[in-house]
């Protein structure tokens, strides 16, 4: 109920972060958003009501990583995507190392949540559909302070990605679809 949290969050619609908003109340939620939503006067005032924060993904710049950092050290929650872009079938992609760096660096609890019924078909969007949120234990890095090198990160990225495949039917794993569930670069926290 307080303090930092990292939420690991896949990506299949533009409707999830609003919805995950919406819920989170009254915690403070604030999420990475790829920086051409900035680029619509419209879009750019719902970023920054929501208080997102914007990034390339191509180039998670030091300023996007700062204000993630303050983010988590203002005690709030900070949704990430780390696959970095939105999936349009609802199957898992191959998870980005800069949510390893960030969760090593900050140390900050995680929780994966996964979403699942938005990638149906955008032709019927009015229509009534069954969504399916599930949340899983939250998680925290073993390995604590130090540095980790990139094949630790993008490890510890999959290892991330795995704790929301888990949660998710074997044909929505994607990337990860046949990945033995094992943890050594993660604990579950009681």
């Amino acid at each position: 109920m307080d303090g930092p949290l990292l939420m690991m969050v896949n990506h299949t619609s533009n409707l999830e972060g609003p919805m995950l908003y919406a819920f989170l109340q009254p915690r403070r939620l604030h999420a990475i958003a790829k920086q051409e939503l900035w680029n619509s006067k419209f879009m750019a005032y719902l970023m920054e009501t929501w208080k997102s924060i914007p990034v390339d993904r191509d180039n998670m710049g030091r300023a996007t990583m700062d204000a993630c950092f303050k983010v988590l050290d203002q005690k709030d929650i900070l949704a990430i995507a780390p696959e970095g872009t939105r999936s349009k079938d609802g199957k898992l992609q191959q998870g980005k190392g800069g949510i390893a760096f960030i969760a090593h660096k900050k140390d900050a609890p995680m929780v994966p949540v996964a979403v699942m019924g938005f990638e149906k078909s955008n032709k019927k969007f009015l229509r009534r559909r069954k969504i399916v949120i599930k949340v899983g234990p939250c998680f925290e890095i073993i390995q604590k302070g130090g540095r980790i090198d990139a094949d630790t990160r993008q490890s510890l990225a999959d290892e991330i990605m795995l704790r929301l495949a888990m949660m998710m039917p074997e044909e929505k794993r994607g990337y990860y679809q046949g990945h033995p569930i094992e943890f050594s670069l993660t604990k579950s926290i009681d």
